[in-house]
């Protein structure tokens, strides 16, 4: 299985029309399944024997199924003020199975991505019982979408350590120090009441 183009290696960020250029490219909810279209329109041609069909222009569709976040209010808000003003996001489309170290910031990675701006079509809510708030959107792409490289800090790293829980090997200085340690009830009461030295004094004689 590990030679296999893997699908949850695939993940989508957007940016919306009100976003400062330097902000960073932020996970589009966190991505359960994907899809990409590319449909071809025809076009009949009339001929003494017959019709014929040309191959006209692609039509393409990303179809994003995004499970939103509390900390995505904004974007979830935002996604509505995009339909209801009929307004165009920036949407990527990245694939960590082509991650690869960036040759030219040392520690650093590079990402093939499609990028595209594209018209949501609705924001369908799925509330389903015992489940997490979701939406299947359809993006719309206006024009082509186009192939690309996207570094590591052009993306908000939600979408490498949330989106994908993909985690590369580490050493143990490059984890902890994170959370202050938990003492014990014990160690707790020893330190409240002014001693943390072990004595037996208090043991009850026989």
């Amino acid at each position: 299985m590990n030679d296999f183009h893997k699908a949850d290696l695939i993940i989508y960020g957007i940016k919306l029309p009100w976003d400062k250029p330097s902000d960073l490219i932020r996970m589009l909810g966190q991505q359960a399944a994907t899809s990409t279209t590319m449909t071809p329109a025809s076009t009949k041609l009339t001929l003494k024997k017959g019709t014929g069909q040309l191959p006209g222009a692609l039509s393409e569709t990303f179809v994003v199924d995004s499970y939103w976040q509390n900390v995505t209010d904004d974007l979830y808000l935002g996604l509505k003020r995009v339909v209801r003003e009929g307004l165009k996001v920036g949407i990527w489309r990245f694939d960590f199975n082509g991650k690869r170290d960036d040759p030219e910031v040392p520690g650093q990675f590079v990402v093939p991505a499609t990028f595209a701006q594209a018209y949501p079509n609705g924001m369908p809510d799925t509330e389903a019982v015992n489940n997490v708030l979701h939406s299947n959107v359809t993006y719309n792409v206006d024009g082509e979408s186009q192939e690309g490289v996207t570094k590591q800090a052009e993306l908000d790293p939600a979408i490498y350590k949330v989106g994908l829980q993909m985690y590369d090997f580490a050493h143990n200085t490059d984890f902890g120090g994170t959370t202050d340690p938990q003492l014990s009830p014990m160690d707790q009461y020893m330190q409240a009441h002014g001693t943390t030295t072990n004595t037996n004094s208090a043991a009850p004689k026989v």
